[in-house]
């Protein structure tokens, strides 16, 4: 409980954040400039892997959101339970919250279904629940993510679970974050090197 307590925390701290640097990035990519060791365009450049991998990230929690919402209604509709559509959108809103979830909704269902002496629609439930709700994320997420991040579906993967093992929930964004920022000094060491500067992508 106090471990699950402190993941909320963090998490809620780490969108806190996410949410003022958006709101005031101008101001504080300024101040950061000014003791980066780095040129400017150097910067610049990690400035925008990064910007463009948290928007991947959020991007990618969203969608998976939706999908997991959809198919949450859809075997509610399947099984002949009530209210599919609204019971659909609430998955779809707890799957947004990395702590909670879709199964949330599901678990609950499946065992008043097995209560209920509805022993095979409680076992189609679960198994549908674990393998295709649950595991969509794992596969969407690291397509998904990668594709903005412009970085390789499995090192997309290494990065969220790695950030989910040692951060928990805000491993979401950390996890990734880290990863683009270690890829991104990589590439101005390599570009320095060569005797070059790292090109400005656009901003997406």
């Amino acid at each position: 409980m106090r471990e699950s307590l402190s993941n909320l925390v963090v998490l809620l701290l780490t969108f806190y954040f996410v949410f003022y640097f958006f709101r005031d990035q101008d101001e504080a990519l300024s101040a950061a400039k000014q003791f980066s060791p780095l040129t400017d365009k150097e910067t610049d450049h990690l400035f925008t892997r990064i910007s463009d991998t948290i928007r991947g990230v959020l991007f990618g929690t969203v969608i998976i959101a939706a999908v997991q919402g959809v198919l949450g209604s859809l075997i509610f509709w399947i099984l002949g339970l009530p209210n599919p559509l609204f019971w659909g959108m609430v998955m779809a809103l707890l799957a947004i919250i990395p702590i909670l979830g879709a199964f949330v909704v599901w678990i609950p269902t499946a065992i008043y279904l097995a209560l209920t002496g509805e022993w095979i629609k409680a076992a189609i439930l679960v198994a549908y629940g674990t393998v295709v709700i649950g595991g969509i994320d794992n596969i969407l997420h690291p397509v998904l993510a990668g594709s903005r991040l412009r970085l390789h579906t499995v090192v997309v993967f290494i990065a969220i679970v790695g950030g989910l093992m040692l951060f928990g929930a805000s491993g979401l964004i950390l996890g990734p974050l880290l990863a683009t920022m270690t890829i991104g000094l990589l590439e101005i060491w390599r570009a320095r090197v060569g005797g070059t500067e790292p090109l400005l992508e656009k901003k997406r």
